[in-house]
């Protein structure tokens, strides 16, 4: 794996290197942040996936799909990835460079808590072929050792099984119930909650 480190948040002499933000190279993936530049293609498999993609996802805003929402949602990130709130990437196919899902670290928590969220999403044509999981494990291993997280969280829809199973194959464990826990097109939903820490040296 091939990573840009940094100390996190970011410091002043970081902040002006802010462009420089991580690149987590697999076997058959590559993850970097989202630029301006992937706006056309990010929008294409987002659109391509729209059915496949909103029974699992917050409800999409009617303007989710054009440049002017892909630059506010940009900004954000970036605002949050400067803050040390949040880290953010695209997921390509390492042979052809396309786009094929997505894989965040939200809510990064220092401190005493020490935690982030993960959430991720995949082109159906990707989905079951141990892309996302290639991927989720990179990321793992960016929030542990890189990062020094102590906890990773993920909350998943009952009835996602891929879900479930791929966050087992990874070793998170099931961990709790949370009613009416995240929007998810446009309804509170239930979730199953699961939780991860570093192995143990």
């Amino acid at each position: 794996m091939t990573i840009f480190k940094q100390g996190w948040p970011l410091n002043n002499t970081s902040r002006k290197q802010a462009a420089l933000k991580p690149r987590l190279q697999g076997f058959r993936v590559l993850l970097k942040a989202p630029e301006e530049k992937d706006y056309q293609e990010w929008a294409l498999v987002r659109a391509k996936n729209q059915e496949f993609l909103t029974p699992y996802e917050p409800q999409w805003a009617e303007d989710c799909l054009t440049n002017a929402y892909f630059k506010r949602r940009l900004a954000r990130q970036d605002e949050e990835y400067r803050a040390g709130r949040g880290c953010y990437f695209l997921i390509h196919h390492r042979r052809s460079g396309d786009i094929i899902g997505g894989i965040n670290l939200n809510n990064i928590q220092m401190g005493a808590a020490c935690f982030a969220s993960l959430g991720y999403w995949i082109d159906s044509d990707y989905q079951g072929q141990g892309y996302m999981k290639e991927a989720a494990a990179l990321v793992i291993d960016y929030a542990f050792n890189t990062l020094h997280l102590k906890r990773l969280n993920v909350g998943s829809l009952p009835h996602n099984a891929r879900s479930i199973g791929l966050l087992k194959s990874l070793g998170f464990e099931e961990e709790g119930y949370a009613k009416k826990y995240l929007q998810i097109n446009g309804v509170w939903q239930d979730h199953v909650l699961f939780g991860l820490i570093p192995k143990q040296e």
